[in-house]
């Protein structure tokens, strides 16, 4: 019998492990293996104790069997000292996670984070920017409804999580909600109702859970043998960079002070790219970002679209003039943590660095003129 796979299962915490405090809302809670243990969806407790108990494999829980695979399927859960609400979380969270992958990378067959869904769309993006070489796959997922309530989507989401992570190969990050694998820089969270809380607005999703796990084939950015089984870091990040969303009250001075101090910012535009051009002097403040090396990424407002080089109206036309630097069809959070990243590539130059920004390295944007992917 082949020998079983091996899944490291990060919990940072979110949604998916909360309890009720004493004042009636939800908290993280410690402990998350005790309550998964007793879930026989989740844990087959007498494989664990006819094979593992006794062994130096005591640590591991074992997933119950199923028809996507013959190999039994191990995973071991890793819990922060410190959980958290995802929507605490800051660059720092996301350079332990990806530390805490380099550091087990050789020890397991796949990695598992669990992740508040509130800033999964951001923790994924960066992820997958910060993972500069991953030879296994990654995936976060989540839930809308904590896992001690009888309707969580959280059992669901971690089963497949894990089954994922085991024994497909799709060596990059991504995020598994309700039926849906997606590629971790395309992912953004359109929902806190729905259990399908996340969509991937500008690429299909790399597979549809239905009975049986097939990842679609037009979606695989690396063919098996690819990429190397290492795993390869780019462990900085950018704290200098920030997201000013374009509305009718906008103001040179709030403009002015957003960009104080920043190395970067993404500036969420209107349709296509576009700012009011009556108001000379809210341009003239973006113009003068760009001046003094400020990268400016436009972006589009809009759940669905892109923002191109050539500008299609003329409420555009400005900023592709004064250098600001068009995100295609990225999401905001891929922009803001593709930014962040690319920032702290100190061997780049400006120029550089304003090209990296339009070429698709994770497959996080589509850029006619010279994508790589």
């Amino acid at each position: 019998m082949a020998q079983p796979k091996r899944v490291l299962v990060i919990y940072t915490g979110g949604t998916f492990g909360m309890l009720k405090n004493e004042k009636g809302v939800l908290v993280p809670q410690k402990n998350i293996e005790a309550v998964i243990r007793r879930l026989p969806q989740l844990h087959d407790n007498d494989y664990w104790q006819k094979k593992l108990e006794n062994t130096k494999l005591k640590e591991y829980l074992a997933l119950p069997d199923g028809k996507d695979t013959e190999q039994k399927i191990l995973y071991k859960i890793l819990e922060y000292d410190e959980l958290k609400d995802s929507s605490d979380f800051t660059l720092d969270d996301w350079l332990k996670m990806v530390r805490d992958i380099k550091r087990f990378y050789h020890d397991y067959d796949g990695f598992v984070v669990l992740h508040g869904t509130d800033t999964t769309a951001y923790g994924a993006s960066v992820l997958s920017f910060m993972l500069e070489v991953i030879g296994k796959t990654v995936v976060l997922t989540g839930a809308q409804i904590p896992i001690f309530q009888p309707r969580s989507d959280g059992t669901n989401n971690f089963f497949c999580a894990v089954l994922i992570a085991a024994t497909l190969y799709i060596p990059e990050v991504t995020v598994f909600s309700g039926s849906r694998l997606i590629r971790g820089c395309r992912v953004k969270k359109v929902s806190n109702t729905r259990i399908q809380a996340f969509d991937s607005p500008n690429y299909p999703p790399l597979l549809e859970a239905k009975t049986i796990l097939d990842i679609d084939p037009r979606t695989q950015l690396y063919p098996r043998g690819s990429v190397p089984d290492e795993c390869r870091i780019h462990d900085k990040l950018s704290p200098k960079v920030y997201v000013l969303r374009v509305a009718p009250t906008i103001t040179p001075e709030l403009i002015r002070a957003v960009f104080e101090g920043m190395e970067g910012v993404v500036l969420e535009t209107y349709g296509n790219g576009n700012i009011p051009i009556k108001r000379k002097e809210i341009y003239k403040e973006i113009e003068r970002a760009v001046k003094n090396n400020v990268i400016v990424v436009n972006v589009t407002q809009c759940i669905n679209g892109t923002v191109l080089g050539k500008a299609i109206y003329e409420t555009g036309l400005l900023l592709v003039e004064c250098g600001v630097v068009p995100a295609f069809d990225m999401t905001a959070e891929a922009a803001l943590a593709k930014l962040s990243y690319v920032l702290t590539k100190t061997e780049l130059g400006y120029n550089e660095k304003v090209e990296l920004m339009k070429t698709s390295i994770r497959g996080e944007l589509y850029n006619p003129a010279h994508s790589a992917n």
